[in-house]
């Protein structure tokens, strides 16, 4: 088709040049001829000769006719010859020849309009004569009184006129078939490119692949981006809502300032695979290599909203911290119920007594202290029950806070992550250690207080082994622990306490020489000024509820 039209185009073309060639010629005959005759019919030979000839045609009309073309003709044929002219002929004004190309034409009469000439005009017109068609000028040759009495008609013929044309327009029709063939051949390569680029694929089915994608895209429920040389050329609409860039029009630069720097890690690369925090979500990033038509297009990410089932999680490790320690108490209870049985079997009924009343103050007085020190259930439940596991792994906790009232506002989640996840390390740690040492040497401390700007600060330190020098820029790495792999589901824990604390604007500090001691350090989230949505913003940029 696109052939089709470029030779269409072309024999346009060719047609518009050869009548603009043609009409151009015509309009340089018609001025050529127009001042030539103008010229001629100037002369005083000229005028001087017809006038005398005009005068005796009445009463000599063959002597009149042969006098002036004995005088004219041969000045007419040199002037023929010098320009170039096809005929030049002078007449008198009842069309009487006295000069014309062909001799034996001498003395007939004029071929051809003389009208306006007469009436003292000068015209031009395309008129077929002895010579053939051809293009002429008509010109008055005036007295000295001004009377009209001869006239000089100059021209070329439409012969030469062609004959003058064709070899331009030869030039112009290769100058075409050129461009044609060159458009051809580009026309050719053009629809073999497409055809490899679109696998053969028609119009209609490109649109119909392209409509199905848009729908496929926006409707998945998870985050789907392309991300090409530092750009996301495409992004579907839960992925700008779950990376809160509603209002970035795609494509978008990696690198744009109004992204979060935890938006910047995730698209740059920079973040790992698995759960990530971004903003108050936790999402679950995957990456993927995205190839098309045996090339690599770029990188493609996607995204899981995880933040409900990180919740969930967090609710679901309280319970099992609640449901081992209950374990732990129950093991506890029942060699302590055999105590006292055996007690009371030996008749030694008041040192039961005693027994079960010391047994009782002690697991009171370590819950009144916990439940008084700690105004937030969550973080006094969760210290209850790794006080509990603890115990039962034969690990001493000690414990103290200093927390003021009014630290609600740290999320549930957010403190199982974080708490949960040292003391649970601070524990195996402490416990591994008592296996090549004495049990007075396996303890955990937690410490919980407030810093002189209102933040949290929590610190866990154990009596383990320490963490390695060399291990302490990777123990945040996500899949990176010192505990047996064998065990499964390791690596994870330390990982979501960067991230946790990160999104918090919080830091972490760790020490691992004499025992492992990490002190956390969560900054009080600035109140929402009055201008701002339904999320707040803390003094690290992180968007909070």
């Amino acid at each position: 088709m696109h052939t089709a039209l470029l030779f269409a185009g072309a024999v346009v073309v060719f047609g518009l040049l050869a009548l603009d060639a043609r009409s151009s010629a015509e309009r340089h005959a018609e001025e050529e001829s127009t001042d030539l005759a103008a010229t001629i019919a100037a002369e005083p030979l000229v005028i001087d000769t017809v006038t005398r000839a005009h005068a005796t045609a009445r009463s000599d009309r063959a002597g009149s006719v042969t006098e002036a073309s004995g005088r004219l003709q041969p000045h007419a044929e040199r002037v023929m010859a010098v320009t170039g002219i096809d005929y030049l002929t002078i007449m008198d004004t009842d069309r009487t020849r006295y000069t014309h190309r062909n001799t034996w034409q001498i003395g007939r009469p004029f071929v051809g309009t003389t009208a306006p000439a007469l009436r003292g005009e000068t015209f031009t017109e395309v008129y077929d004569g002895t010579l053939g068609p051809s293009v002429r000028a008509v010109v008055p040759v005036l007295a000295d009184d001004g009377a009209v009495v001869g006239l000089v008609s100059a021209g070329v013929t439409l012969d030469r006129l062609r004959d003058d044309i064709v070899p331009r327009l030869v030039i112009v029709g290769i100058g075409t078939l050129l461009a044609f063939g060159a458009g051809a051949v580009a026309a050719a390569l053009l629809a073999r490119r497409l055809d490899r680029i679109t696998e053969s694929k028609g119009p209609d089915e490109l649109a119909h692949l392209f409509t199905a994608h848009e729908a496929v895209l926006h409707s998945v429920e998870e985050g789907m981006l392309l991300v090409e040389d530092g750009t996301v050329v495409l992004a579907n609409d839960e992925a700008l809502r779950l990376l809160d860039v509603p209002d970035l029009a795609v494509p978008f630069a990696v690198g744009d300032p109004r992204l979060s720097p935890a938006v910047h890690d995730v698209l740059g690369g920079t973040a790992p695979e698995g759960p990530v925090r971004v903003g108050d979500r936790v999402l679950l990033v995957g990456r993927d290599t995205a190839a098309a038509a045996g090339r690599n297009v770029g990188e493609v990410v996607s995204l899981r909203d995880r933040t409900e089932l990180q919740r969930v999680t967090g609710e679901l490790s309280s319970v099992r911290t609640i449901s081992e320690a209950l374990r732990a108490q129950t093991h506890d209870f029942s060699n302590r119920l055999h105590t006292i049985a055996t007690l009371i079997e030996l008749g030694r009924s008041d040192e039961a007594l005693r027994f079960v009343a010391s047994e009782r103050d002690l697991g009171q007085r370590l819950t009144d202290r916990v439940v008084e020190a700690i105004e937030e259930p969550v973080i006094a439940a969760l210290v209850l029950g790794k006080a509990a596991q603890a115990r039962e792994r034969a690990v001493e906790m000690h414990f103290e806070t200093h927390l003021a009232p009014g630290t609600h506002w740290l999320e549930p989640v957010d403190v199982v992550t974080v708490l949960g996840n040292l003391i649970d390390n601070a524990i195996d740690a402490a416990a591994a250690r008592a296996l090549t040492g004495t049990p007075d040497e396996a303890w955990v401390e937690v410490y919980l207080t407030n810093g002189d700007d209102g933040s949290l600060v929590f610190q866990v330190s154990d009596s383990g082994t320490g963490i390695a020098e060399g291990d302490l820029a990777r123990i945040f790495d996500h899949g990176w622990s010192t505990k047996d792999a064998a065990a499964g589901g390791r690596g994870y824990g330390l990982a979501l306490v960067r991230q946790v604390v990160e999104s918090l604007g919080g830091d972490i500090e760790v020490s691992g020489e004499a025992g492992a001691v990490f002190t956390v350090t969560l900054p009080r989230p600035a109140a929402p000024a009055p201008s701002d949505r339904v999320t707040g913003t803390t003094e690290a940029g992180v968007s909070r509820p």
